[in-house]
């Protein structure tokens, strides 16, 4: 998208400059020309601005975002399309975003984190009762006006609002209108049912404000590794950590807060933004509020009233968790994917560093496709029930050791260029992540997507590294991947594979890839 030049006029206003850039587009201080008025304009690339129905659903969004009327939420004055682009007119706000203001300052004290987050909460419990849901509450959309009396009204000063309501889904709505099906949000400050793909309500966003508590609390964000895999399943499996002990000072009530907010389960979480923000308030002084105000959302932002059923483990049985009539559903199973309080989720066990290698096999042989690039998981693992009829099918948790042996499977045959033993390795409702828009949902689908690599180059070896596996009812491995291919540099990156128990074997049903630059 071509940048606006200050002094240029775009949808009746004057630009005085640019304030930021993001995934969605480019925010520009500008002057209403109309009014004289400051305003924040942004300007949102899409290549369907042009398609009416788009634009229709954009502006209803849109109206819909304007008529919240609450202190700590940037009011929308306009938005429309104008030279194939959707534009947004906002209030001005004069400061700066707690992401910059954690940048520069480091983090915050526990009563300033806490008045900002609970300020933010307000705002969330507003649009919640309004039908929305923000679904990218991260501290880069929470503005702090300035702090200096200097041409700031007095009621703007250190003043928290909530922004970009303009990437919102209007839950009422049956189409999605600014994510057309692709991600919005950052990793760090996604839920887990965000992540897997599945239905969000307001409680998705009682989670990324948890989120944004822990990172204004510690200057960090709560999950954050070294990549983005291993981000996300840490959001997925992972507990909640705890602040008191990740920087001294920090109120020990904080770490009831956190965990409850950053439960696995929505069910198990604040059941509205407000009451996270009283939570941490209280924390402060190292108390707990007694009385919820529970959920204020509305429309189908209202959290769902059926809950998955948890079922108790049979003797012999594998335990599972499972979405009656439904085989291409999925859910986190395993360590530490349950939610609650501090100590509620049992740490996954200890991975084990190791190489896996595997040589040239028979065959033809193929580079994977230079189309798999940056991960994202929107699905976990789907564990099934495994019966005991003591016909010496194996049964109970994977080893480590299992679920290694099922990556080192998968590599001996993608090596092998067979797809046999590939369809051996997998379960039925496998599924493998590249991009968002490069999805293969069911074996059949992924051992085609290998197929069509298999006839494009000449693999001389397909190798797994630093591998680190973890046992369970729900397995995962984790490292690196080499693909040495004739004639050709080889491709590298990291891979993660989810193994469950099936049939008595480790199969795996989740493949993601993350690709780097050799």
């Amino acid at each position: 998208m071509a940048e606006l030049q200050t002094g240029s006029e775009f949808a009746g206003c004057r630009i005085e400059g640019v304030l930021g850039r993001g995934g969605m587009g480019v925010i520009y201080r500008a002057t209403e020309l109309r009014l004289g008025r400051p305003v924040a304009l942004k300007l949102i690339a899409t290549e369907q601005a042009s398609d009416p129905d788009v634009r229709e659903r954009f502006e209803r969004e849109a109206r819909l975002t304007a008529s919240i009327e609450h202190p700590n939420v940037v009011p929308v004055y306009g938005a429309g399309e104008e030279d194939g682009h959707l534009y947004l007119v906002m209030r001005f706000v004069p400061g700066t975003d707690l992401h910059h203001l954690l940048r520069s300052e480091g983090r915050l004290a526990p009563a300033r984190a806490a008045s900002i987050v609970a300020q933010v909460a307000d705002a969330l419990d507003a649009a919640h009762a309004a039908g929305l849901v923000h679904r990218d509450v991260k501290p880069a959309n929470i503005l702090i006006g300035a702090a200096s009396p200097t041409n700031v009204p007095e009621g703007m000063r250190n003043h928290a609002y909530l922004s970009d309501f303009g990437i919102t889904r209007v839950q009422t709505s049956d189409t999605r209108i600014t994510d057309s099906g692709n991600w919005i949000g950052t990793v760090d400050f996604m839920a887990p049912e965000h992540l897997r793909g599945e239905p969000t309500d307001a409680r998705a966003d009682v989670y990324a404000l948890g989120c944004v508590l822990y990172t204004a609390l510690t200057g960090k964000p709560p999950f954050r590794r070294e990549t983005v895999p291993a981000t996300i399943t840490a959001h997925l499996h992972e507990p909640p950590p705890r602040p008191s002990l990740d920087v001294p000072g920090i109120p020990e009530a904080f770490d009831s807060v956190i965990a409850r907010a950053l439960a696995k389960e929505p069910s198990e979480r604040y059941p509205s933004a407000g009451d996270l923000g009283r939570a941490a308030r209280a924390a402060v002084a190292g108390e707990r509020v007694s009385t919820a105000r529970g959920s204020v959302a509305t429309g189908a932002a209202t959290p769902e009233k059926a809950e998955p059923t948890r079922m108790a483990p049979l003797p012999g049985a594998t335990a599972v968790l499972e979405r009656p009539g439904n085989d291409d559903a999925t859910r986190v199973a395993g360590a530490g994917a349950g939610g609650g309080a501090a100590g509620d989720n049992g740490a996954p066990p200890p991975r084990r560093p190791g190489d896996v290698k595997v040589q040239r096999g028979r065959g033809r042989k193929q580079a994977l496709a230079a189309t798999i690039v940056v991960l994202l998981i929107p699905a976990v693992l789907f564990i099934r029930w495994v019966g005991g009829a003591g016909d010496g099918t194996k049964t109970g948790p994977l080893s480590a050791g299992e679920v290694r042996s099922a990556a080192q499977k998968f590599a001996s045959a993608y090596t092998d260029e067979n797809p046999d033993a590939l369809r051996r390795v997998l379960t039925p409702n496998v599924r493998r992540y590249g991009t968002t828009a490069d999805v293969q949902r069911g074996r059949l689908a992924v051992v085609n997507t290998y197929k069509s690599q298999f006839a494009a180059d000449n693999v001389q070896k397909y190798e797994l590294s630093d591998l680190k596996t973890t046992g369970g009812t729900a397995g995962r491995a984790e490292g690196k991947y080499t693909v040495t291919r004739q004639g050709a540099a080889p491709i590298t990156g990291r891979i993660v594979f989810g193994v469950v128990r099936r049939d008595g074997a480790a199969r795996i049903d989740l493949i993601a890839t993350e690709p780097r630059a050799t």
